[in-house]
């Protein structure tokens, strides 16, 4: 049986404590890999400039395509995830209505939308972030998920080098742009 480790907390303010820790899911409880995940997944298409309906939207899409045992046999489900669901959301179609409706809770659980708080601070740290270029925006996203250089350069096909200039350019025009 193989465990991974969740994330790092990455939305910790200087001024708020982070969460608990979850506990790893384990690969044959499907429901406690959903539940760890949905929300972050969410957050992180949040970080590619996505609203919450468009991620929320993208992250089931991905979580639909690994089921009912593709998740199981997967060496990282945490990047196929994410690959995934940032490739359903860019293929979104370019005119997307913002829903009035309430999205619904999906059958014994609870809306992945429900468990992302943002702050104050945190939306202006996703318009900064929506105002960067778009291989900036997804190296960062991917980088403030808590995933390595070399782990970014794998998922995007891209050169560990190049991952770390654009995640070095794109930090130099965050602290720009939020006056740090």
């Amino acid at each position: 049986m193989t465990i991974e480790q969740p994330p790092p907390p990455v939305h910790a303010t200087a001024e708020e404590t982070p969460p608990a820790p979850t506990p790893p899911f384990r690969r044959d409880d499907f429901n406690a890999f959903y539940t760890q995940e949905m929300s972050a997944v969410t957050v992180f298409l949040m970080h590619q400039g996505a609203t919450a309906y468009e991620a929320a939207d993208a992250a089931r899409e991905a979580v639909a395509k690994l089921l009912p045992d593709l998740w199981r046999t997967l060496d990282h489900p945490r990047a196929w995830l994410r690959i995934t669901a940032q490739r359903c959301y860019w293929r979104q179609t370019t005119t997307r209505a913002a829903p009035t409706d309430p999205v619904p809770d999906r059958p014994g659980g609870t809306c992945p939308l429900a468990a992302v708080v943002v702050s104050e601070f945190q939306q202006t740290v996703l318009d900064a972030l929506r105002r960067l270029p778009p291989t900036m925006r997804t190296v960062m996203a991917w980088d403030i998920d808590g995933f390595t250089y070399t782990e970014i350069a794998e998922a995007l096909a891209m050169n560990p080098a190049a991952v770390r200039q654009n995640i070095s350019r794109a930090r130099r025009r965050l602290i720009t742009a939020l006056d740090l």
